[in-house]
């Protein structure tokens, strides 16, 4: 059964990817602008024609969509994404540079998003109708609600600008001689703006998961049979869980696209901030690769999320749900 379960979610996230991938391609050629012309940058105005038609010919862009589509899929299933328009390099080459600050920045935010959640809405939803309770709820709706470009500006003009104690934008370099407590100091921004815009709306979605859980019958039962509160407590964490893995699994995708509007803000170099220069500058290679390998970080990322609510749940495993 597991084996069946896990090639059926495999199967579905490569049938995700392909559909991600065609939707990117036919939208982004259906933008305006040339991309031909968008190799001179600021110069485009002194591209003639003549020239506009040997770039067109030589990266294949005067072909119909729909084959530009088919073999640029068949040389990404070989393994082959490109070669950057601007860059002139390929764009495995500058993914795999940029991919490593990208997964730092997730792997921390979405880390301490999960411990900080798992505490504030287990305290909150044990304890309702408390101090906690109420004011989990007030604080999760206002976090929720801040803008995460503007907490980023703020966060900016203080630390950076007033303060002068943490730099505005940059990675540093982890290699270099400032070492791992260098990129600390560049991560902590935007890894606090996406951890506090995040952290209070799941908090409060455990939170209303064990409050609806211990509302159960089967809770007042056991209560009724004096069985201990700790046993009683481990129950109903363990089931609401579920539905609270469950609304991670939905809500990253967006959790992934507003980490890109605060790697712009930030200056972080990762995928986010290498697909918006891509975006302006209509390097459709580049662009695509960075699309594809951010729906690839997104599917795994679900694909682990199911696993764990498969190991949690005992009715996936026999089979009596889909």
């Amino acid at each position: 059964m597991t084996v069946k379960w896990i090639g059926k979610r495999m199967m579905m996230g490569i049938i995700v990817l392909l559909i991600v991938s065609f939707l990117s391609f036919f939208i982004m050629h259906a933008a305006p602008g040339d991309p031909a012309a968008a190799f001179y940058g600021g110069n485009a105005q002194t591209l003639n024609a003549a020239e506009k038609e040997r770039i067109s010919r030589v990266f294949s862009l005067n072909r119909p969509v729909i084959a530009q589509y088919g073999t640029w899929l068949a040389e990404t299933v070989k393994g082959n994404l490109g070669v950057s328009y601007k860059e002139g390099r390929p764009v495995s080459t500058i993914l795999m540079e940029r991919l490593p600050n990208t997964l730092l920045l997730f792997g921390v935010t979405l880390f301490f998003i999960s411990i900080g959640s798992i505490w504030l809405g287990t305290t909150a939803g044990m304890k309702a109708g408390s101090v906690w309770d109420k004011g989990l709820s007030t604080v999760s709706i206002v976090t929720s609600s801040i803008p995460a470009f503007w907490l980023g500006i703020l966060f900016i003009s203080l630390f950076a600008v007033k303060l002068g104690i943490l730099p505005s934008s940059g990675t540093g370099d982890i290699g270099g001689e400032g070492g791992f407590l260098d990129k600390l100091r560049y991560l902590l921004m935007p890894a606090t703006v996406i951890i506090l815009t995040h952290v209070g709306i799941y908090a409060r979605f455990l939170q209303e998961s064990i409050k609806v859980e211990s509302r159960n019958y089967y809770v007042t039962v056991a209560r009724a049979n004096g069985v201990a509160e700790q046993v009683i407590r481990k129950g109903i964490l363990r089931n609401a869980s579920i539905p609270y893995l469950n609304y991670i699994g939905m809500t990253i995708p967006s959790f992934v696209g507003g980490s890109i509007i605060v790697e712009s803000l930030f200056s972080w170099s990762g995928l986010g901030q290498l697909t918006v220069k891509a975006v302006v500058t209509k390097d459709f290679p580049l662009l695509m690769g960075g699309i594809l390998l951010t729906g690839l970080i997104v599917v795994i990322s679900l694909f682990v999320i199911d696993l764990i609510t498969y190991l949690l749940n005992p009715r996936l495993r026999k089979g009596d749900v889909r």
